[in-house]
């Protein structure tokens, strides 16, 4: 057994540089009549020498000795025990408590690959996968103010430190022991377990690491001291008197903070987590009286046995941190507080649920991990950044400022304490924030040099205190006092000085409580400076050379940056073209030593083979100017297909990735690697194509200037378009009309289904659904499409070599898109998916590959599958000739005014506002087939379908009606069958003679598997929109309303009901696909908006004919098209998709009797081909005019 046995007599301690200074700013802030208290006090004397002798000579072997406690621990046996409790020295014995492990509470498996980086563009360092957990307590916004914890000595108390690892080898430590070994190696060592330093190496990069690009930790500018006290082993446990000989030993270093992921709970009663009891926490307590802060971490004893803190974060002076979700909801196992005594506890919150950290047993690798010894590093990380601000803070204020600028500081409570950091606040909480320009280099000796500052202060700034500090050649300081100058605005001046002075200045400022900060940091130990007299020093030109340039893509920009100590007068650029001189150009300045600007050269007067050679050259200001130069640099004018960017998203692969399962709800396997990344690229610049990869780790937005199209690949990656700053770039390119290939086996369940990016699977995908993995061979659905056939003539089949989820998804496509290929095992879903953002069918915006490119079994399909999309997104369409104008008007109590602001819509990216007097006008329109969308608040929608001759300015005049609402509720309970195709139906009658504007849908479904189920809403006219369809996987319930809260996944949105006539059933259809799960419909809702009157007139008068709905609609495969014509004629009637094309001629020129009609159409082409699911128009024209109803294909 082992023991604690205090009261020895105390000798002097020593102390290094750093922790003198430390404990005196102690001193100063405890200053009692005049005096300041001492460096070192009674707990810092060593132990007499003859107590721990004659505790010895009782048989008992020495461990531990601690100065603070006046104690020692031995290894005893039961009557030793009794013989140290009697001698004289001794007041108590006590056991020695071991540690309460806390290793992670789940882990995942390493990334095999340095993970993506999620980087937001806004700040100025690539944090890698460490983004999120950064940013949740805004440390970004400090490191962009200069603050990285340099001048911060940090300290570590944990189970070993493996500092090979990328992020941490860059890391300065200052010293390292092993208190389990009594060695100074802190990595494993032979007989330790495999594990024994995982749990220190993940919380050291926690807090410091640094590996820009993978992952950067808060405080990556501090030095670290390395503690190993714990023994993970569990023949072995880690001790409490490992602990506290560690911090001690941490204080003779000069440790400004320490972290320690570790707790005790053994042999301890909740009564004994008073602040007062347990040693370590009495240590922890002694170690912030002499200047530590001190972070430790709550504990994940939540919902157990225990379900309170741990020792030492009992301590009443001790920072103890709790963990939250990155949705900022406690961690189910962070333990609550209060402390035995009734004090609010944790202090504080960081991210401590799938924190991102460093994976051992690697060098470059990564993983996620759990527990408040993650998001005690985090906090403690915060600390050094508010010490290497204003070092001069005691412990108690750095946590005070931790606390009243966290995000529950108006109301703690026992579950987050006051809540989640904010590290931004928290540095800038005490004492004065100064922002300056600093001085540059002059030639100028005539006039005084004038420096000017911003200084704030959350308390009242001490004029006395604030001053610039000054020197000349290295001399004497001169202090300067800044004068007022308005708007929290101070400057001081700098006297003339002669040529050849070099100039040192620092800014320093104080407030009411005496807290004075210097800028720069360190103040007189590294001031700004600058030179006084002629300029020799040359700019400073970085340039990229230009490479060889299609001509397709002229001009070429040249791009440089260039800076200099007086300032860049201008950059030029000399250049030859074919070998004859031509007249130089400059660069504009872009700001921030940027320039850039094109060859001043017409496309018209080139040709493939002209040459180009150039050199940049950089001007400063100096009287005198100093010139530097990039160059010559040469480079062709090349033929070309088409430019493109690469983004190369394959080499990313989930740290946890999502589980999935297959029909049988069996999890399903993760792919392996299949096509190397590199193939789209090189399958492009072999076919003749320009491109430039970029790892999508990398990417920036100045990398979408200039290509024609942008390929987006994620081959087997399963967890692809993981960057919130990759996703916002490829979107804002689709917005803006840029053309697209994005290829992969799992973008579109991670974007559609898990995590759920539903502005990039919207925006980018065109799909709304996620039907299934391994969805079978690729099918042709649409054999004329020119993704089929252009250049290329493809197989109607193309076999998948299916190796795990990440190999294919099944995806639904939205209403705008098309199913160029579907999917064997789910006819429909698409395998292909091509979007158009206009009508004519030659060439589109957007390509799909929804499955691993390498994952085909034919090579030279896939390759020619990745050469036809590149080609039709690059197609030569034509004119856009047409255009369609018009006025809005409001009808109200049967007068009518303009409606300005309006939204006019003819889809595909086609949509302006109504101006003042109700005018619009929509231009650049290719011909075909539109469906117009015209609506405003307040007022009735219209939906018109229209047609379009190439050149034709067609006017539509439109009149919006004031509306009404009403609510319709089904709240009969009806079981769901399991398993069955035939499903249930529920209806509600809507006795309301009115066209539909607009609804939404209420629903209360209970249900343990939503990935089950389909619903559907039918309207009294047959239009069916897919309410939900099987998405969700394995989450409970669907429980909300469509149109707000729920999403509409398709096929057909909630639009597609405007103008169809509310009177009769609605009819909602429920089934359950799978086995198993069962469920119930409790409850469902219609709230309806309608016009007051008729919407508009129709198009055509109904005496001459009419087209009614067909029935049924969706439909799958053959549906009957019904028409009235009130005299005889030989209309023609026919399908059309969306872009305009003629699908199937149904009629052509027969002669008919006046009356009803009904042909039905077997969903087949004129080549007898089975078309894919999607929407379709029906077509009748007689006597010179026609009409066209919707039509969905579901198969």
């Amino acid at each position: 057994m082992r023991s604690w046995k205090p009261r020895f007599d105390r000798a002097q301690a020593d102390l290094d540089d750093h922790a003198r200074a430390r404990r005196a700013k102690m001193g100063a802030a405890h200053t009692v009549a005049g005096k300041r208290a001492r460096l070192v006090d009674a707990t810092d004397l060593p132990v007499a020498s003859a107590h721990l002798d004659a505790a010895s000579a009782t048989g008992a072997r020495l461990r531990r000795v601690s100065r603070w406690l006046n104690a020692a621990s031995f290894d005893v046996d039961a009557t030793q025990v009794a013989a140290l409790a009697a001698l004289p020295q001794v007041r108590s014995v006590t056991l020695v408590r071991r540690a309460q492990p806390m290793p992670a509470v789940k882990t995942s498996a390493p990334a095999e690959l340095p993970p993506l980086r999620t980087d937001s563009t806004q700040w100025s360092i690539n944090y890698g996968g460490n983004l999120a957990d950064l940013e949740q307590i805004s440390v970004p916004q400090v490191h962009d103010a200069g603050y990285h914890g340099q001048g911060v000595i940090i300290g570590m108390l944990d189970s070993g430190f493996r500092t090979t690892h990328e992020c941490l080898s860059p890391l300065p430590v200052l010293a390292r022991w092993d208190f389990v070994d009594n060695d100074g190696i802190v990595e494993n060592e032979p007989g330790d377990p495999s594990d024994q330093d995982s749990h220190g190496t993940m919380t050291m990069s926690t807090i410091a690491g640094y590996a820009p690009g993978s992952h950067v930790g808060p405080a990556f500018g501090a030095t670290l001291v390395l503690a190993k006290t714990e023994d993970v082993s569990q023949e072995v446990p880690a001790e409490e008197d490992n602990w506290v000989a560690g911090i001690e030993w941490l204080d003779t270093f000069g440790v400004d903070v320490v972290s320690s992921s570790l707790g005790y709970i053994d042999w301890f009663t909740f009564a004994d987590l008073d602040g007062n009891t347990a040693a370590c926490t009495i240590a922890a307590d002694l170690a912030v009286g002499k200047g530590i802060v001190v972070c430790n971490s709550a504990g994940n004893e939540r919902g157990g046995a225990w379900n309170h803190i741990v020792a030492p974060a009992d301590g009443d002076s001790v920072i103890a941190v709790g963990a939250v979700t990155s949705s900022g909801t406690y961690s189910s196992f962070s333990s609550p507080g209060p402390s035995a005594d009734g004090r609010i506890k944790p202090d504080i919150c960081a991210l401590g649920s799938g924190n991102h950290v460093a994976s051992v047993g690697t060098i470059s690798e990564y993983e996620t991990a759990s527990g408040t010894s993650f998001s005690c590093p985090l906090s403690a990380g915060v600390a050094a950044l508010v010490l290497s601000r204003v070092p001069s803070l005691t412990p108690l204020q750095v946590r005070d400022a931790m606390r009243a600028t966290a995000s529950r500081a108006g109301a703690p409570d026992n579950d987050y304490g006051w809540g989640i950091l904010d590290a931004y606040d928290a540095v800038f909480y005490f004492g004065a924030a100064i922002v300056h320009a600093p001085l540059g280099d002059t030639e100028s000796t005539a006039g005084d040099y004038t420096v000017t500052a911003t200084i704030t202060d959350r308390l009242t700034l001490d004029p006395a205190q604030l001053q610039m500090h000054w020197r000349a050649n290295g001399g004497a300081w001169q202090v300067v006092a800044l004068a007022a100058a308005g708007a929290d605005t101070w400057t001081a001046v700098i006297p003339a000085q002669a040529s050849g002075t070099d100039i040192e200045y620092y800014l320093s400022a104080g407030d009411t409580a005496g807290i004075v900060t210097t800028l720069p940091i360190a103040g007189a130990a590294a001031p700004f400076a600058f030179h006084v007299g002629p300029d020799v020093t040359a700019p400073v030109v970085t340039h990229v050379a230009v490479g060889d340039q299609p001509l397709l893509t002229w001009p070429a920009q040249v791009r440089v940056h260039a800076t200099d100590n007086l300032g860049v007068a201008a950059v030029t650029v000399d250049y030859e073209l074919n070998g004859a001189p031509q007249p130089s150009f400059a660069l504009a300045a872009l700001g921030g030593g940027d320039y850039a600007a094109a060859f001043p050269v017409a496309a018209a007067s080139l040709a493939t083979g002209d040459t180009f050679t150039y050199t940049v050259t950089a001007t400063d200001n100096a009287a005198a100017p100093n010139t530097a130069g990039s160059g010559p640099h040469t480079f062709a004018i090349i033929d070309a297909l088409g430019v493109a960017l690469v983004i190369d998203d394959t080499a990313a692969k989930s740290a946890a990735a999502d589980e999935k399962y297959d029909a049988d709800k069996r999890p399903l396997a993760p792919a392996a690697d299949k096509a190397a990344p590199a193939d789209l690229d090189r399958w492009l610049r072999q076919a003749g194509y320009v491109t430039r990869k970029v790892a999508a780790a990398d990417v920036v937005a100045a990398d979408f200037a200039g290509p024609q199209f942008v390929v987006l690949t994620s081959g087997a990656n399963t967890a692809p378009v993981a960057s919130a700053a990759l996703r916002t770039l490829v979107q804002d390119w689709a917005a803006a009309g840029g053309k697209l290939i994005v290829e992969g086996g799992e973008v579109g369940y991670d974007a559609i289904s898990s995590p759920g990016y539903p502005a990039f699977a919207s925006g980018v995908l065109h799909a709304t659904a996620w039907r299934a993995d391994s969805a079978g061979a690729l099918q042709v659905a649409q054999a004329s499409h020119p993704l089929a056939m252009i250049p290329h003539a493809l197989p109607a089949t193309l076999g998948v070599t299916y190796g795990g989820y990440g190999d294919e998804d099944g995806l639904t496509a939205a209403a705008d898109a098309t199913v160029v290929f579907d999917t064997a095992g789910y006819p429909g879903a698409a395998g292909v998916l091509a979007y158009d953002d206009d009508i004519v069918p030659q060439a589109g915006q957007v390509v799909v590959l929804a499955f691993n490119v390498g994952a085909l079994a034919d090579t030279t399909a896939a390759r020619h599958l990745v050469e036809n999309a590149a080609a039709w997104l690059l197609a030569d369409q034509g004119a856009a000739s047409a255009s369609l104008y018009g006025h809005v008007m409001a009808v109200t109590g049967g007068s009518s005014a303009p409606l300005a602001g309006a939204t006019v819509s003819l889809g595909a990216g086609h949509s302006t506002t109504t101006a003042a007097d109700g005018s619009y006008l929509l231009a650049d329109l290719y011909a075909g087939a539109y469906t117009l969308t015209v609506s405003a608040p307040g007022v009735s929608a219209l939906n018109r379908a229209l047609v379009l001759g190439e050149g034709q300015s067609l006017r539509h005049d439109v009149q919006l009606y004031a509306i009404a609402t009403a609510d319709f509720v089904r709240a009969v309970p009806v079981a769901i069958p399991d398993n069955n195709a035939t499903g249930i139906t529920s209806v509600i009658n809507v006795p309301l003679q009115a066209e539909v504007s607009g609804v939404t849908v209420d629903i209360a479904l209970t249900h343990t598997w939503r990935g089950d189920l389909t619903v559907s809403l039918t309207s009294p006219g047959g239009t069916t929109v897919r309410l939900h369809n099987k998405t969700g996987s394995s989450a409970d319930n669907i429980n909300g309303t469509y149109g707000t809260t729920l999403t509409v996944d398709g096929p057909g949105t909630l639009a597609d009901f405007t103008g169809d006539a509310a009177y009769g059933n609605w009819t909602l259809f429920v089934s359950d696909t799978a086995g198993t799960d069962t469920g119930t419909l409790n409850s469902w809702g219609l709230h309806l908006t309608y016009a007051l009157a008729a919407s508009a007139t129709p198009d055509t008068p109904v005496s001459a004919f009419r087209l009614l709905p067909n029935r049924p609609n969706p439909f799958n495969p053959r549906t009957e098209i019904r028409f009235e014509l009130a005299r005889a004629g030989s209309p023609r009637l026919a399908i059309y998709d969306l872009r305009g094309s003629r699908v199937r001629e149904l009629l052509a020129d027969q002669p008919l009797e006046a009356g009803a009609h009904a042909v039905i159409w077997d969903g087949r082409d004129d080549g007898g081909r089975e078309v894919a699911s999607g929407l379709y128009l029906s077509r009748l024209e007689a006597d010179g005019a026609q009409v066209e109803r919707k039509l969905m294909l579901v198969r």
